[in-house]
């Protein structure tokens, strides 16, 4: 056993993240080098003291506690905190942990992962499209009030039926940006939820200008930007597949809501099946940024579930969602 606690000990050491041991109450007894590195204490400066009191007054709780229940052989997902370096800045880290028995004592193991970077990116991203949304909120407002006045001047115009189809897609548009905040709320919480599919997908249906027949009720993990899921699919059904009209069927199937977007347009040839949901890749006359079903690829993929796509008969797509059903009350 003492071998074994001395090859631990020298894996620790030698490991690129700050790692360290605590005892019942707390107090470090062991950190690594690469803890002194990233947080600038030497190692005579952490050893003894207590491994909260490093820790944002705002995050203590969420750690002591953590740190707690794994003591008592719980298991905790890692979460994120921010830990004061000897400068008496603040870096953001991920917490992983376990617990090992050393010379008869049970003690607490904290690896520390830092994100510090990666959070002051996701900062900056939030400005950027808070800025962006601003803007283009402001730009479609400008247009709605163009597309109003247009409207009452042509009130009798033979193609008028033209304007109301404007009218509808920067409505959506609108929409679509408000909806925005929402979705970014929820990704910066990094937090899923309750979400009913069938009233996202009647929202979402309301402001496309084909009919949209909706069958079956579900409840799944998910959140807010489930709506861009259902945005994209729609849209690429009729831009790209030049359908006349879309079901969405969803049922229960297992510990999964299964959900079908069904179109009737031209559908996607067999060679290109593989790639479509690429980043950046893009087929035929209507092509556009490529963006679209790999966006819709990467938010099924954060709510733990899958998407691939069928034929439909006698002519169309079906694009096969599933997603985790709820299971809380």
């Amino acid at each position: 056993m003492s071998n074994m606690q001395d090859v631990f000990r020298e894996v620790v050491e030698i490991a690129p993240f700050p790692a360290l041991l605590h005892n019942e109450i707390g107090v470090i007894v062991y950190a690594n080098k690469a803890f002194e590195r990233v947080f600038g204490y030497s190692r005579e400066e952490v050893l003894q003291r207590i491994f909260v009191e490093l820790v944002h007054p705002r995050d203590r709780e969420k750690a002591e506690n953590a740190m707690r229940r794994r003591l008592a052989g719980e298991t905790v997902e890692p979460f994120l905190i921010k830990v004061r370096g000897k400068d008496g800045n603040y870096r953001t880290v991920q917490v992983f942990g376990s617990r090992a028995r050393f010379m008869g004592e049970i003690l607490g193991i904290i690896a520390l992962s830092d994100v510090t970077k990666l959070e002051e990116q996701k900062v900056m991203l939030t400005l950027i499209t808070r800025a962006l949304r601003h803007d283009v909120l402001n730009a479609l407002t400008t247009a709605m009030s163009y597309f109003e006045i247009s409207r009452e001047i042509c009130k009798n115009c033979e193609n008028s039926n033209y304007l109301e189809k404007l009218g509808l897609s920067i409505e959506r548009a609108v929409k679509i940006i408000k909806d925005l905040r929402e979705f970014e709320e929820a990704v910066v919480k990094g937090e899923l939820e309750r979400i009913n599919v069938r009233e996202i997908v009647e929202d979402v249906a309301d402001h496309f200008n084909v009919p949209i027949t909706i069958e079956g009720e579900c409840e799944v993990v998910a959140d807010r930007g489930l709506r861009a899921v259902f945005e994209n699919l729609f849209q690429n059904a009729i831009q790209h597949g030049k359908t006349d009209r879309i079901e969405v069927t969803m049922k229960n199937v297992g510990d999964f809501c299964e959900i079908r977007v069904i179109d009737y347009g031209k559908g996607i040839p067999e060679e290109i099946k593989d790639n479509i949901f690429e980043e950046g890749f893009t087929y035929g006359e209507a092509a556009s940024t490529g963006q679209g079903l790999y966006l819709v690829k990467k938010l099924v993929e954060r709510y733990g579930g899958e998407i691939r796509v069928e034929d439909n008969s006698p002519r169309g797509a079906v694009f096969v969602v599933r997603l985790r059903a709820w299971v809380g009350e």
